[in-house]
């Protein structure tokens, strides 16, 4: 890694870290630490549910499946869109209205106490072995493009998310992302365009193209393609609209009302 890598990634890391300490003194309620009070604008918000969607094998195993399959892979994403658009449809505005904290309490509301201790306990072991497999995929890249220790990276950046969490909540969680996604904007504008104008252009870059099908080279069957596009793209719209991807649209502020952070 050169000195000016270096000096970006320590950039990077010291504003989190001051961005948490600023917003920590919006937290001082339980509201105020899980959902930001209910005050946060609809465009950090945004960002914070855009920004979910990526994760080191969006830029890792993802490209290498694009590389290989074509636009295959990019149905995954269509389908996120879709996921949001009929949340901004339906479900957004009807869930805001439930006045609550947490999805969990969706869940108790919905179907009952035992219900949402069951849920929530589940979610210990399901979303630590996830986290665990997202720091091990970061870590693999990192190591491949930096030759950085792989335990370094997981230890690093695991005590730095715990550090955000814990101390300045939703808002410190939403700040970042903000500038994550501008950041995540540019740069791939950037390569993007540059790779365009490398290959010579878009019909360049589909004639020199090794995949020969939309479905890629290992499917026989259009019928098995189509029927993997309709499950995935379904799932990825219920897992947008589920009740644990559905609490970033309890941190906005109610329509008509502008409201200064707690």
């Amino acid at each position: 890694m050169g000195v000016l890598d270096s000096v970006i990634v320590t950039s990077y890391f010291l504003f989190i870290i001051v961005a948490a300490l600023l917003f920590k003194r919006f937290s001082k309620t339980s509201s105020g630490f899980i959902r930001g009070g209910g005050a946060m604008m609809w465009w950090m918000a945004g960002a914070t549910a855009f920004m979910t969607q990526f994760s080191a094998w969006t830029f890792t195993g993802a490209a290498a499946k694009a590389y290989e399959d074509g636009l295959a892979v990019l149905f995954l994403f269509w389908g996120n869109a879709l996921g949001f658009f009929v949340a901004a449809l339906y479900f957004a505005a009807r869930y805001r209205k439930l006045r609550v904290d947490t999805a969990m309490e969706v869940i108790r509301l919905r179907f009952g106490k035992a219900s949402e201790q069951i849920y929530t306990w589940l979610q210990f072991p399901l979303t630590t072995i996830a986290s665990a497999i997202w720091l091990n995929g970061l870590a693999i890249f990192v190591a491949a493009v930096f030759h950085i220790d792989l335990f370094i990276t997981i230890i690093g950046v695991g005590i730095l998310v715990t550090f955000i969490a814990i101390s300045g909540g939703s808002w410190t969680v939403s700040a970042t992302n903000v500038i994550q996604l501008i950041l995540l904007m540019a740069i791939t504008l950037t390569v993007g365009i540059y790779a365009l104008f490398y290959v010579g252009g878009p019909e360049a870059l589909v004639n020199q193209s090794p995949v020969t099908s939309i479905m890629g080279d290992g499917v026989s069957y259009w019928q098995i393609f189509v029927l993997w596009v309709v499950f995935i793209i379904s799932k990825q719209v219920i897992s947008t609209n589920d009740a644990m991807s559905c609490y970033r649209f309890l941190v906005t502020v109610k329509k008509g009302k502008r409201k200064r952070p707690l």
